[in-house]
């Protein structure tokens, strides 16, 4: 009867191959990118109260800054858009204010960051305003005074100084009525001692004769 005998070494090199053999046959593990893990407004979200801002969270804190990320918030006409300053990165969270909502409807929230590991990541979000929603945003409107004509404001006294006016003129009457009896007087005095000289030069006039 024969025997197959086997060499230490090639049973040691079965179970090698085997384990390479699994581990080549095995699926690579996937690299994981950051991931947008929610946002403020939320996905899809009706809204009765118009939002100052919008953040954005993710799995791994974005890189800050750069020309490559940005953060866009489109209104229900596809043209206008509301996001107000500079993105500001806190930690896991990217944000931007928002001007004042002004029409109701549906808003797009377009969005571009950096990755902690170099990759873009970028997708698009969105949210319903309602009309009370846009209605508490609108900023209130001052009431409009009738306006004054600036003539007859100009023109109007208080009654204060309607009454110094008064006195004022009461003053100077008052004290320019002795000056007329005094012009009159001397008038007066001035006539009859005219009258007087003639009298008496045709008194001489008489006697002579």
């Amino acid at each position: 009867m024969t025997r197959n005998h086997t060499s230490p070494l090639r049973r040691a090199l079965v179970p090698a191959a085997v384990l390479a053999a699994a581990l080549v046959a095995a699926p690579a593990p996937a690299l994981a990118h950051d991931v947008l893990t929610g946002s403020n407004p939320e996905d899809g979200a009706t809204l009765d109260t118009a939002p100052e801002e919008v953040v954005l969270s993710f799995n791994n804190a974005p890189m800050e800054g750069g020309s490559g990320s940005a953060v866009v918030v489109t209104g229900p006409d596809g043209e206008t858009t509301y996001e107000d300053g500079d993105l500001v990165f806190d930690g896991l969270d990217v944000s931007v204010g928002l001007s004042p909502l002004d029409e109701a409807g549906e808003y797009t929230i377009g969005y571009r960051v950096v990755s902690s590991d170099g990759h873009p990541i970028q997708g698009s979000l969105t949210f319903t305003a309602t009309e009370e929603a846009v209605t508490a945003a609108a900023p209130a409107e001052e009431s409009a005074e009738p306006a004054e004509d600036a003539g007859a404001s100009a023109a109007e006294e208080s009654p204060a100084e309607v009454e110094a006016s008064e006195a004022a003129a009461e003053d100077e009457g008052g004290s320019s009525l002795p000056v007329g009896l005094i012009a009159i007087v001397a008038v007066g005095v001035i006539a009859i001692a005219a009258v007087a000289v003639v009298a008496l030069r045709l008194r001489k006039g008489s006697s002579t004769q």
